[in-house]
């Protein structure tokens, strides 16, 4: 039986404002208020019931796209989701309980919270999006998730320790992140590359702790294809593309917006497409935690340290001047990259070292006390009591809380998409230069000095060419904190 598992990671960055919570318009975003509203309208609900027409061009059933593909949503988007659209959030939960009563185990991964890049994360911060990534999953999905989608599949083997410490199991990662690998009977290791990987099989990573996890690297042709060449201009080619390849396990991960928001209807070729190879009595659509029950892993593999999906230098497009750029025109113009990074990071030091010190006062660990924050969070969100909550009722709550809403936004500042783009003065780079202001505000009101001078020191060498301003300390006081009063 031949094998088939088609990956969507759907992540949208966090947009509310980081002092009331809601999201402002965004007329880039137009005729919806803002992205999130327009994404979910054009890709996450249709996936949830896509339409499959007859030949006439009329609908002849509909199909709930997740439950037969293996999916990730960040947990920042699901939190919004919750309040602002159930319904999908529902279909979601749906899908995976109907892939569980097929094939054993449901489609749904988790992933690290905030979606920042984990090798660039210091140890500390790496710990609780892990934690706060599981917690938020058990919490939607009412089960421990077997994976554990890395953002931008970044990785390292710190990370990855992080990961098989708690429990996951595998990832999935780019094929070009492969260093090398080794068969059972091999007493030498083989160098891969992208184009040598056999994507077919999951490998076994160990690590110097003496744990393991397993690494899936998916084929790159059907990815680009989806992704970029046209695969979802008909879903009928794109079964047969898909039912054609040699592989006993035929794989791959892309964007899920591309199902309906980066290709128009992309929701229906899916759709199409699953509905053909179902028929197919020679090929299951599975998923990635049925595929690593069925058999045991054979082969292992050593990872490219420092390495992502969509960034052919590393980990470069997040903290320095790589050349990876939306525009090629604008490559090499990035020098912005690096100066963020270093404010960001000096920013969260002083902000940790604040921290660390206060809740010694108040007799807590700082770090366990954070990874149980999210306990409160999801409180907050259900309305219910969490056993786990760390803010009980007593004369510290009020301080507990806002350092651990400090602690909030300084993860927040290091969500992925501020470094993605070619612009300091672009949306997301705005986003998380916001969550830097809340984090300063924060750290004075609970009696710590002003970091803003400190902060402005550090990113008065950025300039954007968006907003033709030239200095961190002008693009702060007239985009970021003006802000916080309009």
């Amino acid at each position: 039986m031949r094998r088939l598992c088609i990956h969507g990671h759907f992540y949208q960055p966090p947009r509310e404002d980081p002092w009331t919570g809601l999201i402002r318009p965004q007329p880039s975003a137009m005729p919806f208020a803002d992205w999130n509203q327009r994404i979910t309208a054009e890709c996450y609900r249709p996936n949830g019931q896509a339409a499959i027409l007859d030949a006439s061009g009329d609908v002849a059933s509909r199909m709930n796209t997740y439950a037969y593909i293996s999916f990730n949503f960040g947990p920042t988007l699901l939190r919004w989701m919750s309040r602002s659209a159930p319904d999908v959030l529902q279909r979601l939960v749906e899908a995976d309980a109907m892939s569980q009563e097929r094939l054993g185990f449901g489609n749904a991964m988790s992933q690290s919270y905030h979606h920042s890049i984990l090798p660039l994360a210091n140890a500390e911060d790496k710990q609780t999006e892990v934690h706060w990534g599981i917690a938020d999953f058990e919490h939607r999905f009412g089960r421990r998730p077997e994976g554990m989608w890395l953002p931008e599949t970044a990785v390292d083997t710190a990370t990855l320790e992080v990961l098989a410490a708690a429990g996951i199991q595998f990832v999935i990662l780019a094929p070009r992140q492969a260093a090398a690998v080794k068969g059972p009977q091999d007493e030498a290791w083989l160098d891969v590359n992208a184009d040598t990987i056999d994507t077919g099989r999951p490998y076994r990573v160990e690590l110097p702790s003496g744990k393991h996890i397993a690494a899936f690297f998916y084929s790159p042709e059907p990815a680009q294809g989806v992704a970029f060449d046209g695969w979802l201009n008909n879903g009928e080619s794109m079964a047969a593309r898909l039912s054609d390849r040699p592989e006993a396990l035929v794989h791959f991960a892309t964007d899920g917006e591309s199902y309906g928001h980066h290709h128009r209807h992309g929701e229906m070729a899916l759709a199409y497409c699953l509905r053909t190879l179902a028929a197919d009595s020679e090929l299951e659509i599975t998923n990635y935690a049925s595929v690593l029950a069925a058999e045991p892993i054979t082969h292992t593999a050593r990872i490219r340290e420092n390495s992502s999906w969509s960034c052919a230098h590393g980990i470069g497009r997040w903290s320095e001047n790589c050349g990876c750029v939306i525009d090629p025109k604008r490559s090499g113009q990035q020098d912005w990259r690096r100066v963020l990074r270093t404010a960001m990071n000096a920013l969260r030091d002083e902000v940790a070292s604040f921290y660390v010190q206060r809740m010694h006062q108040l007799g807590e660990d700082p770090w366990d006390v954070r990874n149980r924050y999210i306990a409160h969070l999801i409180a907050q969100e259900s309305g219910q009591p969490h056993a786990d909550d760390p803010i009980p009722d007593g004369r510290f709550s009020a301080e507990l809380k806002g350092l651990l809403e400090l602690q909030r936004h300084a993860l927040m500042m290091f969500t992925s998409c501020g470094w993605f783009f070619d612009d300091p003065g672009g949306l997301e780079a705005m986003q998380i230069l916001r969550y830097a202001h809340r984090a300063i505000c924060l750290h004075e009101e609970l009696g710590g000095a002003s970091l803003e001078p400190f902060f402005l020191d550090q990113i008065d060498p950025l300039e954007s060419m968006d907003l033709n301003l030239s200095g961190g300390s002008r693009l702060y006081e007239q985009h970021v904190v003006i802000a916080q009063d309009s």
